[in-house]
């Protein structure tokens, strides 16, 4: 009897320990976090401010260690220490950070299998870098789509040229075997779309189970993951295996009331660790000091409401935009539309979507000048011919933007009678939808996207046959 309490002491003090451990390991990393907003010179409420999505109190929960951030944070943050301090070790810097992030979360019992709030954050971080090279190997087949239409549509020239059936055999040969390899690349397509759907939907359900623990305050509560049922493990995990390197981002990758602490001075110390960095490598000096003071906001205004999404409008092939763990609460994106104006270049200061910026994720728009009613625009994105069901691209745009500028229509050697659906959605949100015709003028849409971290603009031809384009789409500061 007395061995078994003995036993039983064990166990209890064992467990202690552990808990001690993991809340040693979540303020260190904490630590590091602080040492980065300071590098920012923002407090955390004026952080919170420029990134509405957070709130000042979940900020600190990060930078005390109460909690650990979501992956977007991290990047958040990072970004805003490149903007301030123009670091040089900023690239070593995030491979790291990301590298002890995902460290600390498998030192704290993070299983991909679960769902706790420490797995979900792990589950989120390997989606996200599938989710990229799924993205990557979208655009390779995309691209190859492209150049085979290239091909197929010379080799046409050439049987015509050629006169007869038995000159151009040759070309008719090699034409079948170009469309038998558009064929297979149509299906290596469509299953790409589909295991990103699929992994899309799971990261929104990380995201979902996310915020209401962090809502709740309750780290180490189970939630379902799935809507089966049940708490404690979910085993319906589909992620791959552990990636090597921190989620990649787009061409250029919450108990109790806290007593307020006291404030550093923030741009003394945030510039004598930036000196300390740029002296002697930067990054491991920058992520690993610590100190134990809390960052306490400044009296400033608080962030605007959070508005109810509108549902996604796309219908067919999926190509959702991954929302961010911290998503703009700004108010929903306003549309003004009237009609078109004479075609124009892109205003001064503006990055047209088509020449300055790259997309995240491209279903094969084409790029060039079109004519819509009789008008030429000189920069546009079109759907290819024949247009399929469902045209897709998503820029990211790391909430660095206020206004997308566009016009929509559908191009002048487009069949007789044909239309099209255009939608833009901005962090998964509905925020422009508009059916246009052949022969009718462009309509001009301008979007506010401040603090958005992805657009997606969608071109529908299901059951039409329109060769839709956006006309100078641009964004701009």
């Amino acid at each position: 009897m007395v061995q078994e309490q003995g036993s039983g002491g064990d166990g209890v003090v064992a467990r202690q320990e552990a808990r001690e451990r993991k809340d040693r390991l979540k303020a260190e990393f904490g630590g590091r976090l602080r040492v980065l907003l300071d590098l920012t010179g923002l407090s955390s409420r004026e952080f919170a401010q420029r990134y509405p999505a957070y709130k000042d109190s979940t900020v600190r929960k990060y930078t005390l260690g109460s909690n650990l951030p979501p992956w977007d944070f991290l990047h958040d943050l990072l970004t805003e220490v490149t903007r301030r301090t123009d670091d040089p070790a900023g690239p070593h810097r995030r491979t790291e950070l990301f590298t002890a992030y995902r460290q600390v979360l498998i030192d704290t019992g993070a299983d991909v299998r679960g769902s706790d709030q420490n797995s979900l954050l792990l589950r989120l971080l390997d989606g996200e870098e599938a989710l990229a090279r799924l993205g990557d190997e979208l655009s390779q087949v995309r691209a190859r789509e492209n150049q085979l239409r290239t091909d197929l549509a010379d080799l046409e020239e050439q049987i015509r040229r050629a006169g007869t059936p038995t000159s151009g055999a040759g070309a008719a040969d090699r034409k079948r075997e170009l469309e038998e390899e558009s064929r297979l690349l149509a299906v290596r397509r469509s299953a790409l779309v589909e295991r990103r759907s699929s992994l899309i939907t799971e990261l929104d359900t990380c995201r979902t189970q996310l915020a209401a623990l962090e809502d709740t305050a309750t780290e180490s509560g189970l939630v379902p993951v799935s809507t089966g049922g049940g708490a404690g493990q979910d085993r319906t995990g589909t992620l791959p295996p552990v990636p090597p390197q921190p989620p990649r981002l787009g061409a250029g990758g919450q108990p109790g009331t806290k007593k307020p602490g006291r404030r550093r001075a923030a741009a003394l110390i945030g510039g004598a660790v930036a000196v300390v960095l740029l002296a002697g490598g930067g990054a491991a000096v920058g992520i690993w000091a610590a100190g134990p003071h809390d960052t306490t906001g400044k009296n400033t205004a608080p962030a605007p409401a959070t508005t109810t999404p509108m549902p996604d409008p796309t219908t067919a092939e999926p190509a959702t935009p991954t929302p961010s763990t911290a998503p703009p609460t700004t108010a929903e994106p306003s549309t003004t539309n009237t009609p078109d104006p004479p075609a124009a270049p892109p205003a001064a200061g503006a990055q047209s979507l088509v020449t300055d910026l790259p997309a995240f994720e491209d279903d094969g728009y084409l790029s060039g000048p079109q004519t819509v009613n009789l008008r030429e625009y000189s920069d546009a994105l079109r759907v290819p011919a024949p247009p399929s069901c469902e045209t897709v691209a998503t820029w990211q745009l790391d909430r660095t933007y206020t206004t997308l500028v566009t016009h929509v229509g559908v191009t002048d050697d487009s069949p007789t009678s044909s239309d099209a659906n255009f939608f833009i959605t901005v962090d998964g949100k509905a925020a422009f939808q508009r059916t246009m015709k052949v022969g009718q003028s462009a309509e001009k849409a301008t979007i506010d996207i401040t603090n958005a971290f992805r657009i997606t603009l969608t071109i529908n031809n299901c059951g039409g046959s329109g060769h839709g384009a956006w006309l100078n789409p641009t964004i701009s500061k």
